[in-house]
């Protein structure tokens, strides 16, 4: 073809193959932005082809169609690298486009930069000659601006992302030759030759390069059905096309046929033709192509089947590693997940055991970070190139280049990235190809939900094993554990320690629940910090913590417990009330084979040591010695001291009240009246003799803190100054400090220390609210607000019964819980309670 028709038949013949396997792919912007250079393109060179073989309507319309294609060309690949940069709403894009389909129009309307080309018949042919005239140079102009343009994005996204500066080379390496094509059309040696459009066709060769390179887009879908059609026509004509002349003579000089039979005949050759070459190439797909991706179809659906029989993490990465192996054939696959303390990344299974510990990785990390910001994979030979491998340590990237790894695959789910596959490099050293790609994806989106489910269960299967508030094991699971390492141990030694929070129910009504489980949480990470991975920490009631031991001889435990001991007596030693926030621990312990022989002779002689320990003082640590006897006695004894407590210390209660009287006797007949007025509410609100007894003795008790008070501050008739206000507060702190030295009468601390608190939380001492303040602090503070209303003093004058029943009710909800205000003024009103006359002083 001498006027050159063939160089955009080619071109055009290359445009439509990527433009008839791309319309098919899943879309989205660079794609589109993509299939729109190939339609640029086509307009372009289909346009120069049909002008060159003169088709209707006419020449000078194809020479439009070529110069649309043509103008737009700037705008579609500027277009395309801001998409692929991510350079989105780009104003100075949409000028281009302005100025460029300006442009067109004007050129279309008169020809001015670039008039339509002149047709010369040269040896029988016709050769189009164009004549560039001094316009020609504006519209270059612009090109080249557009394209300095283009190559300021592409300069200004590789800096910031280095990994796609070698992705973009091919790109750009087409744009220089496609732009080289257009100058050389200027040069009068290619007068005639179609240099734009042969440089198009490097063009897309490069570009074709560049998406391969970039993994855009799956090839297959070029050897799809619709697209073995599209190819099977093209070729058909394009061939047929040179064909057709010689087989008409051919029949024509050979055989005597008419001219419809000679018709007949070439459109039987026709379709023949063309159905061989589809059958052609139909077979060579299948059994190039379509066989891999059933392998690999066939592998993901056994991987799925495989991972959904099992909630176990090591089957899943054992599943998933051997997948990977056998369908990609690569010679080594590394699984890696956060350790424990989830510092950093470790290898746990891979296809060779002799490798698994030679990798780990930090999980700040560059590498990490990396695949972090990735959703994709990974190849080694592109991540060397970044600023990221560079900023890592030499012997980081030599663990790499000793695993000979090639390829990397996170393991990502919605939180976030959940583990690292590490490739190393393929049978006989082949590239990575677009399909294993695509494999890996898949294999990471199914192999991420199974791991993050199997996770999930061995989560929940933790959980059942774990004290929540604590994360030390739970009782249950304390039993499984002993018994299993009783069952490895029996003929070596297994140490128990049992260690028991003193006064803790006393601890949770002083500070309250919250402060309570604080202190459980506390003393539970001092324990586990101890024992470390030398054995096993539960928590074995609600103020009890076990510890096994494996290998343990009784010595070494006992150093242990001592030092956990002394570690939770100093936890608090902070705080500013630390005489009251004080904790303590008894502590029993027994060993397997010297002072039992069974699990349960273990934890029984365990408890009997603590036992021993409570009843000799609290806060040490005991040793079982096998001593029974003594220990029964003990306990029988304590019960009995427990019968008669409140008797026994009724005269030590009367005394104090009595030594309180020889300093104020106000104060004295104000317990007393409080006594009374506090015992009376408690009965009403439902509590038993005992209770009502501890209440009794907390109001005789309440002010004993009162005695250290200076009698000038205590009977001021005038206002307090702050700094005897807050002496006088102090009494409460003087109350409780005398009755922690009274043995056995700490169960009154609680509504001693309480009974100046607030049901709005703005009392004193440690300002706590509503149910947080004991029950007996609430009556006792009801009952001593009542009694020093009505009761004159230096500073003031006695209320009535019905003005302190009134401020009680308007205070109900704020100073006072609101329920027990309610039953006082009941048996206030009904003479249930009757007001207690003053005493003379």
């Amino acid at each position: 073809m001498g006027n050159f028709a063939y160089v955009p038949v080619i071109a055009l013949l290359c445009y439509s193959l990527l433009f008839l396997a791309l319309i098919a792919a899943k879309k989205n912007r660079i794609i589109n932005s993509f299939l729109f250079i190939l339609v640029v393109l086509i307009l372009w060179t289909g346009g120069a082809y049909c002008m060159r073989r003169q088709l209707p309507p006419s020449v000078d319309f194809w020479y439009n169609v070529s110069i649309l294609g043509l103008t737009m060309l700037p705008y579609s690949f500027i277009n395309f690298v801001c998409e692929f940069a991510e350079y989105r709403n780009v104003f100075v894009k949409k000028i281009w486009l302005v100025i460029l389909i300006a442009v067109n129009i004007i050129n279309v309307l008169t020809g001015f930069f670039l008039a339509p080309p002149e047709p010369i018949k040269q040896n029988g042919e016709t050769v189009f000659v164009y004549h560039y005239t001094w316009p020609v140079a504006i519209l270059f102009a612009i090109f080249v601006l557009v394209f300095l343009n283009m190559l300021y994005f592409l300069l200004s996204y590789s800096k910031k992302n280095t990994l796609t500066k070698k992705q973009f080379m091919p790109i750009i390496i087409g744009i220089i030759i496609l732009f080289v094509g257009h100058i050389c059309i200027l040069i009068p040696y290619f007068k005639g030759f179609p240099t734009d459009i042969l440089a198009s066709v490097f063009n897309a060769f490069f570009m074709f390069f560049a998406l391969y390179k970039r993994n855009l887009f799956r090839l297959k879908l070029l050897l799809s059905r619709g697209s073995c059609y599209a190819i099977t026509a093209g070729l058909s004509v394009a061939i047929f096309t040179n064909l057709i002349n010689p087989l008409e003579r051919l029949i024509v000089n050979n055989y005597s046929l008419s001219t419809e039979q000679t018709i007949l005949v070439i459109t039987f050759v026709f379709s023949f033709f063309i159905f061989f070459i589809y059958f052609i190439m139909k077979r060579f797909i299948d059994m190039v192509f379509v066989n891999d991706e059933v392998v690999q179809a066939e592998s993901l659906k056994e991987f799925s089947l495989n991972i959904s029989k099992s909630l176990n993490v090591k089957e899943i990465l054992e599943e998933l590693a051997e997948v990977i192996h056998n369908t990609i054939a690569v010679k080594k696959v590394f699984i890696c997940i956060p350790n424990k303390n989830n510092t950093c990344y470790e290898i746990v299974h891979c296809t060779n055991p002799l490798d698994l510990n030679r990798f780990t990785i930090k999980i700040d990390n560059p590498f990490v970070t990396c695949l972090e910001n990735s959703n994709e994979c990974l190849l080694m030979k592109d991540f060397k190139r970044t600023i990221a491998y560079k900023s890592m340590w030499e012997n980081e990237k030599k663990q790499l280049q000793e695993l000979d790894i090639e390829c990397v695959v996170p393991l990502k789910d919605d939180s976030g990235m959940i583990g690292i596959i590490l490739l190393a490099e393929k049978e006989k050293k082949a590239n990575f190809t677009f399909k294993d790609i695509s494999f890996l994806d898949s294999i990471n989106s199914i192999g991420s939900i199974a791991v993050k489910n199997s996770k999930l269960f061995e989560k929940v299967y933790l959980e059942a094993r774990i004290d929540e508030l604590t994360g030390l094991l739970n009782r249950k699971y304390f039993y499984e554990i002993l018994q299993q390492e009783y069952d490895k141990f029996k003929d070596d030694s297994l140490a128990l320690i049992i260690l028991n929070i003193d006064d803790f129910k006393l601890y949770n009504q002083l500070y309250g629940n919250k402060e309570g489980d604080v202190a459980l949480q506390n003393v539970a990470q001092i324990i586990n910090a101890s024992v470390g991975n030398n054995g096993y920490v539960a928590r074995y009631s609600g103020k009890e913590f076990a510890i096994i031991l494996p290998a343990y001889d009784i010595f070494s435990a006992r150093n242990l417990a001592e030092v956990i001991r002394k570690q939770i007596l100093n936890m608090n030693k902070r705080e500013s009330d630390y005489a009251l926030k004080m904790l303590t621990v008894s502590g029993g312990i027994c060993s397997i084979p010297y002072a039992a022989s069974n699990v349960k002779q273990l934890i029984e002689n365990a408890d009997m040591a603590i036992y021993t320990v409570k009843h000799n003082g609290k806060n040490a640590i005991m040793v079982y010695t096998g001593r029974e006897q003594k220990v029964e006695r003990n306990i029988i004894d304590f019960h009995k001291h427990r019968e008669n407590i409140y008797s026994e210390y009724a005269s030590t209660i009367y005394a104090l009240t009595a030594a309180i009287d020889t300093k104020d006797h106000y104060t004295f007949n104000h317990s007393r009246n409080v006594a009374y007025y506090a015992t009376e509410l408690a009965y009403a609100f439902g509590m038993n003799d005992d209770c009502v007894e501890i209440v009794r003795e907390a109001a005789l008790l309440h002010d004993i803190g009162k005695i250290g008070i200076p009698e000038h501050v205590l009977n001021k008739p005038a206002k307090l100054t702050d700094e005897e206000y807050q002496i006088v507060k102090g009494h409460v702190e003087s109350s409780i400090g005398i009755i922690r030295h009274l043995p056995s009468l700490d169960y009154v601390i609680p509504a001693v220390i309480g009974h100046h608190e607030r049901y709005d939380g703005n009392g004193y001492p440690r300002r706590i609210a509503k149910e947080d303040i004991p029950i007996s602090a609430r009556i006792l503070c009801i009952a001593d607000s009542f009694d020093a209303m009505i009761s004159s003093r230096p500073y003031k004058k006695p209320y009535s019964v019905g003005d302190a029943l009134k401020i009680l009710k308007d205070q109900a909800g704020l100073q006072f819980d609101p329920k027990l205000v309610q039953i006082f003024v009941e048996l206030v009103e009904s003479d249930m309670i009757k007001a207690c006359e003053e005493e003379p002083a």
